[in-house]
């Protein structure tokens, strides 16, 4: 007779959570823990950005149809660029025929949302154990597997002495909710300025969240400065179309890095996930969304073999960093491409600049490999 297997994650938050739902599907008892409390790590004002690669992966595991009444979908992406005034709009037709039936670009949830969805549906599984760290250590319990999904600056990683390739932006991401006056369209902006870009997306009608890229210093000026004045501030550099009303809910900062985990080549079981294992720019909205498919990638490890057993575990860290591996890079390489080239004043990256509008305004073809290389990703096609 198989024994069950054993497996420990070791952050919920929506990495966590959803490996937790995804390993459950296997013969494994999940023991899910957190520092935080359930009611915590619910309560964050927060949101993120949804691609069509998420929106398939969250479809496979039945999860799609349950957040969707929480979604708010966007049908227009505008970029621009402050310093050189070039501007340009993607729109629904530049996307692929196996997406465009979504009638969506892409989509916005809350972070709230997202993660009582999830708590409901880990409710759902006897297999999956949400407990506090130390009622855990209590248990006394011998892991076939552990997975670290404890964020971009897991101590974790230092403990279990792994180490970092980093590289630091020097920047900091401010964000708070705004809400407008007038009839807003279902269009998110990705703004290029100087000191970093400014994206704005939609959270239903006459509500956009902000998220304001600036070296580290003026993010937390900001942070501090009144609010009135912080509104001030950022009328005037928001597209016309666009009269502040107020500043609504808190007001929040996290820095910005690149970072990847180098996983040590050794046959400890363990592994880390999500931001603990990658982080990019926020440019382009891929954090979460490249997490979710580390999430998918485990899944579909597990899923090759008809039943899972220790000697399967002996090689997965391996076969889960190779397959990672080129979708990671790929992702860190164009987010640091986008802010080398546009968040500064460089002059002699102007006509660049320029030109790359140019192309973008004038090549269909090229309008919709960008737009659907942000969207789906290099793994599109292979999530079943």
């Amino acid at each position: 007779m198989k024994k069950k297997l054993f497996f420990k994650i070791v952050g919920s938050g929506p990495t966590g959570l959803l490996l937790s739902i995804a390993l459950a599907k296997f013969d494994c008892d999940i023991f899910l823990t957190d520092l935080l409390t359930r009611d915590r790590l619910i309560d964050k004002d927060k949101t993120y950005a949804i691609t069509h690669s998420t929106r398939k992966i969250l479809t496979k595991f039945r999860l799609w149809e349950k957040l969707e009444p929480y979604l708010f979908g966007f049908d227009t992406l505008s970029i621009s660029d402050s310093v050189t005034s070039s501007i340009t709009n993607l729109t629904l037709s530049d996307l692929d025929d196996d997406i465009n039936f979504a009638k969506n670009i892409g989509w916005v949830v809350k972070h709230s949302d997202l993660m009582n969805i999830f708590f409901r549906e880990v409710d759902n599984y006897r297999n999956i154990f949400f407990m506090t760290p130390q009622k855990l250590s209590n248990k006394k319990i011998l892991f076939d597997y552990q997975f670290f999904s404890t964020g971009a600056n897991s101590l974790d990683k230092k403990m279990l002495k792994y180490f970092d390739i980093k590289k630091s932006y020097n920047q900091s991401c401010l964000t708070f909710k705004i809400s407008l006056r007038g009839n807003c369209e279902k269009r998110a902006y990705e703004i290029f300025r100087k000191e970093g870009p400014l994206a704005l997306l939609p959270l239903g009608k006459n509500l956009y969240q902000v998220i304001w890229t600036s070296n580290t210093l003026k993010s937390i000026e900001r942070l501090n400065s009144d609010k009135n004045f912080l509104l001030d501030n950022l009328s005037t550099i928001l597209p016309d179309q666009f009269k502040l009303d107020q500043i609504i809910g808190e007001l929040n900062i996290f820095p910005v890095s690149l970072s990847f985990n180098f996983p040590i080549f050794n046959f400890k079981k363990l592994v880390f996930v999500g931001d603990a294992f990658h982080t990019f720019h926020p440019v382009g909205g891929q954090g979460l969304n490249s997490c979710w498919r580390d999430v998918n990638t485990i899944f579909d490890l597990f899923n090759k073999n008809i039943s899972i057993t220790k000697k399967h575990l002996i090689f997965f860290k391996f076969k889960y960093f190779s397959s990672r591996i080129i979708d990671i890079i790929f992702t860190m390489l164009i987010t640091d491409f986008l802010i080398s080239i546009f968040a500064n004043r460089n002059l002699f990256l102007f006509p660049i600049r320029k030109f790359s509008f140019l192309i973008l305004n004038n090549f269909v073809f090229v309008r919709k490999f960008i737009l659907n290389q942000m969207t789906k990703s290099l793994v599109y096609s292979r999530i079943k």
